[in-house]
């Protein structure tokens, strides 16, 4: 296992477990505790968790985002069903937009036999993922490229997502709850996922386990702005209530046993 897919699984587990312990770690991967050592090192200096006596915990700074190396490993098995599941959604000769969140790049993925479909895209990743289907129509919105996403933002890629109407977008964010709304580290992103919705009939929000009562630093949107909610688990008592109450339908992706 390649180091950078051993520190997205920590941050994975973290996620799950909120602290983990390096020698329980070091037996987890196989490796020696000073390995683990310097992952947590590694992690912490990117602002991903606090090292503790023996362990670490995950950060809680809302500001700090993780690259896309290290936020591909977290969750994969649950964001490919929600992937596969969110496909569903799509007909053939469908146009829709999908943001630069990894969940995004599993949708990419399980559309590729989609027909006569136009995705409109600010993700360097979706358009590579989708660059050899034939049938599939690619629209790059262009734009600043922020490295840490490979994701292009700011006022041209807003100005070119404006051009064009779809049928439905499908978008994730770094954290949400039913108060605060989705929302993200960066307020770039923030504002291109607003404009992604208003270009949209429909949006669909992409919300992993992983992302339930996570706080970020700028709201994306709102509940009243999304028609449904696909995640991979069951969500916390009395969201999703208040989430029906919207008007909103949530399903739930099941993740097969053989992932």
């Amino acid at each position: 296992m390649f180091g950078i897919e051993r520190r997205s699984k920590i941050i994975s587990i973290l996620h799950d477990k909120k602290s983990i312990l390096v020698n329980e770690t070091a037996a987890l991967f196989h490796v020696t505790e000073e390995t683990i050592r310097r992952d947590l090192k590694l992690l912490e200096n990117q602002g991903l968790l606090t090292r503790t006596h023996g362990g670490a915990v995950l950060t809680d700074d809302t500001k700090v985002e993780a690259s896309l190396e290290v936020r591909e490993g977290i969750n994969i098995e649950g964001k490919d069903a929600i992937g596969k599941k969110a496909a569903e959604e799509v007909s053939d000769g469908d146009t829709i937009i999908l943001d630069a969140s990894t969940t995004s790049l599993y949708v990419a993925k399980h559309i590729k036999d989609k027909k006569g479909i136009t995705v409109i895209t600010n993700a360097e990743k979706v358009a590579f993922t989708l660059s050899e289907c034939k049938d599939i129509t690619i629209i790059s919105t262009g734009g600043i490229l922020r490295h840490n996403s490979l994701s292009y933002v700011g006022r041209a890629a807003e100005n070119a997502l404006s051009n064009y109407y779809a049928d439905k977008v499908f978008f994730s964010c770094k954290g949400f709850s039913p108060g605060r709304g989705m929302m993200d580290s960066n307020e770039e992103e923030a504002e291109i996922k607003k404009t992604m919705i208003k270009c949209s009939n429909r949006a669909i929000f992409l919300c992993d386990h992983t992302k339930f009562d996570k706080v970020g630093f700028t709201a994306a949107t709102t509940l009243d702005d999304i028609s449904m909610i696909i995640t991979d688990k069951s969500m916390p008592e009395g969201w999703a209530r208040q989430i029906g109450s919207s008007g909103i339908k949530i399903k739930t992706a099941a993740i097969s046993a053989a992932e």
